[in-house]
């Protein structure tokens, strides 16, 4: 069925466009200024600004999770516009990946959106056979857990970057440590930036936070931009709309949008409206797995391999 999106405000070059959008099987077919000269049924979306379905990192989730405990949890990330969740399976030890990121696929066979998946462990437990464990699950973004105490020049990094070559992967700095301060804690961010730069690892430069939409630089670095985090010809229809009378604007006339003050009025995934004013269509099952092809695509040269 094709059909056509009128209008819709959508940010470019830090300012709302209107666009066109013509949709086909739940896929964005052509995108122009307008298309008054096709004849298909309109929606028209004039008060209205279109973003991107959200990608959101989790931490939260756990393979023992009751349905109904997953449905509260995944419906939390809906209302936010989240379309896409990154879930993270903790691992302790290395003998317990490859069972944990089977009971975390085992759990998400119920979720409603699509997912990656990620693995965090420890800094001393990051080597090659993690690396290479990785890759047999197409696991392909790794969170290295660091705290005040770790020393990061201790790390065999040349074997780690070795691992890493045929194995594209991104590591991501991740802290748990509650009593660091927050110079302490970009001090500690500052050394992990040193060293990866140092011995040209794929990796992100800053702490992710759990429950905000990843920028699409992050997205971009990660491999999942793209395919996901973008209004674009050829993507699958995911997307969110808010009403543009409930925005908040710069003084550039650049709108704000608060992820904890303001929620969208529509989200979209993969062309189903999910949400309608906040009543969250939960449909278990009706997300799929992504995988990162290459990962880290978009990273500086300076960092690639």
């Amino acid at each position: 069925m094709c059909y056509i999106m009128d209008k819709v405000g959508i940010l470019k070059s830090d300012r709302i466009e209107q666009t066109t959008l013509l949709v086909n099987q739940n896929k964005i077919e052509f995108m122009r200024q307008s298309m008054d000269n096709i004849k298909f049924m309109r929606m028209d979306l004039s008060s209205y600004l279109i973003t991107p379905g959200y990608v959101m990192l989790d931490f939260s989730l756990h393979s023992l999770l009751p349905f109904q405990d997953f449905k509260q949890q995944i419906i939390r990330y809906l209302k936010k516009g989240c379309t896409s969740l990154l879930t993270v399976v903790d691992i302790k030890y290395e003998k317990e990946l490859v069972t944990n990121v089977k009971k975390r696929r085992h759990l998400m066979i119920n979720s409603p959106i699509d997912y990656f998946m990620a693995i965090k462990l420890s800094l001393k437990s990051l080597n090659q056979s993690v690396l290479r464990k990785c890759k047999q699950q197409q696991v392909s973004i790794v969170f290295v857990e660091i705290n005040k105490d770790d020393r990061l020049d201790l790390t065999s990094w040349g074997w780690i970057r070795d691992a890493m070559f045929s194995n594209p992967i991104t590591l991501i700095p991740f802290t748990s440590d509650e009593s660091l301060s927050p110079f302490k804690k970009n001090r500690l961010l500052q050394e992990w930036n040193r060293i990866v730069r140092e011995h040209r690892i794929s990796s992100l430069y800053e702490f992710l936070e759990e429950g905000t939409p990843l920028s699409i630089e992050i997205l971009m670095k990660l491999g999942i931009y793209p395919v996901k985090g973008d209004i674009r010809v050829g993507n699958k229809l995911n997307y969110n709309l808010y009403k543009l009378e409930e925005l908040k604007y710069h003084i550039d006339g650049k709108p704000i949008i608060q992820h904890n003050e303001i929620s969208p009025t529509f989200t979209s995934h993969n062309g189903k409206l999910i949400n309608i004013n906040g009543n969250i269509l939960f449909l278990p099952g009706k997300g799929e797995e992504c995988f990162i092809s290459i990962s880290g695509r978009f990273i500086p040269q300076s960092a690639s391999f």
